[in-house]
């Protein structure tokens, strides 16, 4: 078994990415509470972004226990773990929405219209998501399977080149380094010859 194929090793980097998420959103609410002060001394309070860092610390709690159970061996099958991942993926997408359409509407009272059609639009791709990782596991193999396996592919492959980028920066590195190792994991789940027959491929 390959570096990139042991649960163990993408369990982990899930796990960093969680803790990663907690301690950054917890940074953002303190900041947002205790005010930032401009060069003049002016103090601003961003209450919004408090509110949505809310919804990054949740999420950071859910990545942190999907990696623990990944990397403990939890979840046995591959093609279970992959739905599971995309099916957490969906869950942060709206708990994201929910929480940075209400912050932004703390911050922007003027676009209230604006906020929620937007929040709208994010939780609805979250539920299709949701929706998606349902139809990965669910025991029979259609054409929609197929129509699914391929994007899944194309989106993988492009989150793999997204995170060679995103360690060229120095505040990125470490991010970067864990999403190389957990979109590779998850390329190669979808490359399985498991999860192609269980999907029809």
């Amino acid at each position: 078994m390959s570096f990139f194929e042991d649960p163990k090793n993408a369990g982990m980097a899930i796990i960093i990415v969680g803790i990663l998420e907690m301690v950054f959103a917890a940074i953002s609410i303190v900041l947002g509470l205790i005010g930032i002060e401009d060069d003049d001394g002016t103090k601003y309070f961003t209450i919004g972004s408090a509110v949505g860092a809310i919804g990054s610390l949740i999420c950071g709690f859910i990545y942190f226990g999907f990696g623990k159970r990944v990397k403990g061996g939890a979840i046995p099958e591959k093609i279970d773990i992959l739905a599971t991942f995309v099916r957490i993926v969906g869950v942060c997408v709206i708990i994201g929405g929910i929480f940075s359409c209400i912050g932004n509407i703390v911050d922007d009272v003027d676009d209230i219209g604006g906020e929620i059609v937007g929040g709208i639009i994010t939780i609805l791709l979250g539920v299709l998501i949701c929706w998606v990782a349902g139809k990965i596991n669910d025991g029979r193999q259609t054409t929609g399977d197929k129509v699914i396996w391929i994007i899944l592919l194309v989106i993988f492959v492009l989150c793999i080149i997204m995170a060679v980028i995103e360690m060229l920066s120095i505040i990125g590195i470490v991010f970067g380094i864990c999403h190389l190792i957990i979109y590779v994991f998850m390329l190669m789940l979808l490359l399985n010859a498991d999860v192609k027959a269980a999907m029809g491929m």
